[in-house]
């Protein structure tokens, strides 16, 4: 079932889309404990197209800032090293994959994704779990390895989702006998090739087994697992099958959740559904309305 091909496309993952120089610089420059707001706004700069796409997501209802924010240096004064950088990736990234015939929809998989990104920020911020901004971008990225899959291995990528429809089961029941190496994994190893931080690493990695996390990214990883499964129970988005998995108990005692607190964690989550909209639609805009 391709399993060659796919152990030779994550073996030299370089075929896979690369982080533009100046992503990857703004990358060094959030790592770098010298570096000013003036730095990424130099950085950034030179490329428009990309400076255009941070401002207006800035300055969108996602974020909701009652002034305009006119200049890249001002957004990372507001917003942060972290939340600039997350920001240019999330550009990059929804450029590079074109996934406009996705079985199940480019836009129902990004509403998933989003809506994935902005749970597991609620989840952290109701029980004051210190995870950062990482946890929306992580949410945003940890279907990604799907994209790789489709894109190069659509045979396959189809008969998965043929058996997943016919048996009632998860995308990663069907590629743990179907592929060598599920979405996860190769989602995990397109981050370090883009050297994106270890803790985001493991939340690809392990989004679907919180319990073998790391310690220091167990908590990161039990928020975007917990919100995958709360976002397929609400029915945001599809990424790309309709069971909903059983949450793991090591996730949930990680973030010291409860079945009481459960309610009040999907009002918070429903308040920020209206966020998803807002970034589907400049994703749509800057991405051409794929």
């Amino acid at each position: 079932m391709g399993t060659k091909k796919l152990k030779d496309i994550v073996g030299s993952i370089d075929a896979l889309p690369t982080l533009p120089s100046v992503v990857s610089r703004v990358n060094e420059l959030v790592d770098d404990p010298t570096a000013s707001a003036g730095d990424i706004n130099d950085v950034i700069s030179h490329d428009l197209a990309l400076s255009s796409k941070i401002l207006k997501l800035v300055n969108s209802a996602f974020y909701g800032f009652p002034r305009r924010i006119s200049s890249i240096t001002h957004a990372v004064v507001i917003l942060g090293f972290q939340t600039v950088r997350n920001i240019a990736l999330s550009a990059f990234v929804l450029d590079a994959f074109d996934s406009g015939e996705l079985p199940f929809g480019y836009r129902n998989f990004w509403i998933h994704s989003v809506g994935v990104g902005v749970a597991a920020n609620a989840i952290g911020a109701h029980h004051g779990v210190p995870i950062g901004d990482d946890a929306f971008m992580c949410g945003l990225l940890h279907d990604i390895g799907k994209l790789v899959v489709f894109q190069y291995l659509r045979e396959d990528f189809d008969k998965m989702l043929a058996r997943v429809d016919a048996e009632d089961i998860t995308m990663v029941e069907a590629e743990s006998t179907m592929l060598e190496v599920g979405h996860a994994e190769i989602g995990a190893l397109l981050m370090e090739q883009w050297q994106l931080p270890e803790k985001m690493v493991a939340v690809l990695r392990y989004h679907h087994q919180p319990d073998a996390a790391p310690e220091e990214a167990a908590r990161l990883v039990a928020a975007v697992h917990c919100a995958d499964i709360l976002a397929r129970g609400l029915l945001i988005g599809s990424g790309g099958d309709r069971k909903i998995p059983i949450v793991s108990e090591a996730a949930w005692e990680t973030l010291g959740l409860s079945e009481e607190v459960l309610p009040d964690v999907l009002k918070d989550i429903a308040a920020d559904m209206g966020k998803v909209e807002a970034f589907i639609e400049l994703i749509q805009a800057s991405s051409n309305a794929k």
